[in-house]
């Protein structure tokens, strides 16, 4: 930028351009800067566009990987005694809304710590203190219909079922963790 505005002071000290030109010219190239500034600002190198997996750990996996297939019809696929991984959708499936081929489904890993498991590579290491929880997580379904919901949840014995604002419903998953459904037009800014 400071080569080109020299370039143009030199261009009107040497009677090549008008005052008015070189005036309209670096205003045009400020304004141009500034705009490709505040975009690159606003257009983050890395901006996720769409939430792969929850990983879950729990006292009882198959409790609770019992319960989600259960409530939610979430299939568990790859148990291996200590975790499983519970897709939402099927193989092949596209997540909802995405018309690419290559984006894999979101799915929730179910786990219970493998006490006797090896240390990770590179030895033990400490478990940090728990500083911060996941409050919530809010799972998305199609035709969501509140009433028709809270019944269909009763009547598979969920306990707790309540309202978590207008378009969704809370209630605790088999291991007590807050769980809400909502409809799939529901937003972090519609449902307060």
């Amino acid at each position: 930028m400071l080569g080109f505005v020299a370039q143009k002071l030199t261009e009107f000290e040497t009677g090549k351009i008008s005052r008015r030109r070189l005036i309209e010219t670096l205003t045009l190239a400020a304004t141009t800067a500034a705009a490709d500034s505040a975009k690159a600002q606003a257009d983050p190198t890395l901006k996720a566009q769409l939430l792969n997996h929850i990983s879950y750990t729990c006292s009882d996996y198959r409790q609770a990987a019992d319960w989600y297939t259960k409530v939610l019809n979430l299939d568990q696929i790859g148990s291996n005694g200590h975790d499983v991984a519970m897709p939402f959708g099927n193989k092949g499936d596209k997540p909802y809304g995405v018309t690419a081929n290559d984006v894999p489904l979101t799915h929730l890993i179910v786990r219970t710590p493998d006490r006797n498991a090896a240390p990770p590579p590179g030895g033990e290491r400490a478990r940090p203190q728990q500083q911060a929880v996941i409050e919530t997580i809010s799972f998305a379904v199609a035709d969501f219909n509140r009433e028709r919901a809270r019944a269909e949840l009763t009547a598979l014995g969920v306990k707790n079922v309540r309202d978590a604002g207008p378009r969704s419903l809370q209630m605790e998953d088999a291991m007590g963790y807050p769980i809400q459904i909502c409809g799939l037009e529901n937003t972090a800014l519609i449902d307060k």
